[in-house]
Order: structure tokens, then C-alpha cells, then sequence
């Protein structure tokens, strides 16, 4: 069994952990070739997409913040109350109403790193956009999946704010975000694909729509 200390030391970074693991063990599975053919330049370049991912999704939180009048900081790996956290936002005097813009900018920031590694991945694969496809599918999904079901008091992870702004439950929140990775694998899939989820945010309000194209 690991240790209390243990426990609250990996808790925060766990879906980022989750999704890091989970594609590295993807890659390492043996397709066209043998899985040693996984080198050094691979681990680099789904580090660097990894580490693409939290930036970019705390500087979403940061955009926000300051359009709404707050007073953002960003820290990438740090230690909080001994706490690790891969990425870390916090806010001064951010207004009431703006909680729920805040709370979702990053994942604001994250669709438009999506859009941009998918288009990327269209044109020329290679081991970093398959990275940052796969972190922004599945990252938020884990992280909701670990704050519903392990750590649903804690008011400073996202999907509890989310939660607690809009009155969602567990259930709807885990089915919208979901959809959103499940859509967005099948567009990795399909290029042809006419519709795609999108965060749309103001100052007092934040929505998950759906985007067509004719």
C-alpha cells in the first residue's frame, strides 16, 4: 500500500502521470516493428510534447485570468504545501462570476494545441504531434475521472470548479468530457471528419459546443 506521504506527493500530477504512462505504453507496443526501435529522440519528443501540453493549458488559465481583471501566476513543476504539481495556476481577486472562465481556459488553450497538432498530424505524423494528440485527448479525461472519484472536495482542480459553478453532477460532467475525447479520436481517425468540439468562453460563462463544417 503506498504511504499517506506517498499518496499526496503523485496525487496532484496523477492524470498528467496517467497520460504520459499510458502513451508510452502505447508506443512500446510492437506494430510493423520491434518495440526497441523506441529510442532516445522518441522519449525527447513525447517529453517535449508533454511538457508543450501543461504549458500551453496553464497559459490558458493565465489568458483568462488577466481578461477578467484577476492577477494570475504560473509555476510549471513546482511544489505547493508539498504538493508536486506539473502545472500550477493560482488567482488573486478574481471576480465571482469569472470562476467558471478561469476554471475552464485551460482546456480553452488545450483545443486550439489539439487543432494545431491534429492539422500537423494530417500533413506529416510524427512521434511529437501523435503525443500532443494523445495528451489532449485523454489528459482532461483522466484528470476528471481522478477529481470525480478520488479527490471531489478539492475546490482548486478544474472539474470540481466546473462542477460547483455550473451545478453539473459527476455523471453529466464525465459524459460531456467523454464525448469530447471520444469525438476528437475519431477525428485523429478520420480527416474527413465535418464536425468538432469547441470550448467557447466570456467573462461570465463558458460552453462546450459542437463545430460544423460545409
Amino acid at each position: 500500500m503506498l504511504t499517506a506521504r506517498v499518496r499526496k506527493l503523485i496525487q496532484p500530477q496523477f492524470p498528467h502521470l496517467i497520460s504520459l504512462a499510458l502513451y508510452v505504453c502505447l508506443s512500446l507496443v510492437p506494430l510493423s516493428q520491434n518495440a526497441l526501435a523506441f529510442d532516445s529522440k522518441d522519449v525527447a519528443a513525447i517529453g517535449a510534447a508533454f511538457t508543450t501540453h501543461v504549458l500551453l493549458h496553464e497559459t490558458g488559465h493565465q489568458v483568462v485570468g488577466h481578461s477578467v481583471g484577476a492577477s494570475p501566476e504560473m509555476s510549471l513543476f513546482t511544489k505547493k504545501d508539498g504538493k508536486f504539481y506539473s502545472g500550477l495556476s493560482t488567482y488573486e481577486n478574481i471576480p465571482k462570476e469569472s470562476k467558471l472562465s478561469c476554471a475552464a481556459g485551460g482546456e480553452w488553450m488545450a483545443g486550439y494545441t489539439f487543432e494545431y497538432a491534429l492539422q500537423s498530424y494530417h500533413r506529416k505524423p510524427t512521434t511529437y504531434n501523435k503525443a500532443l494528440i494523445f495528451f489532449g485527448c485523454t489528459d482532461f479525461l483522466v484528470y476528471t475521472l481522478r477529481t470525480n472519484y478520488l479527490d471531489q472536495d478539492n475546490d482548486t482542480y478544474d472539474p470540481n470548479v466546473i462542477r460547483a459553478e455550473t451545478g453539473s453532477s459527476k455523471e453529466v460532467l464525465l459524459g460531456l468530457v467523454m464525448a469530447r475525447s471520444f469525438l476528437n479520436t475519431y477525428r485523429v481517425m478520420n480527416p474527413d471528419a465535418n464536425c468538432a468540439p469547441m470550448i467557447w468562453l466570456d467573462k461570465n460563462s463558458a460552453a462546450l459546443l459542437l463545430r460544423f463544417s460545409f
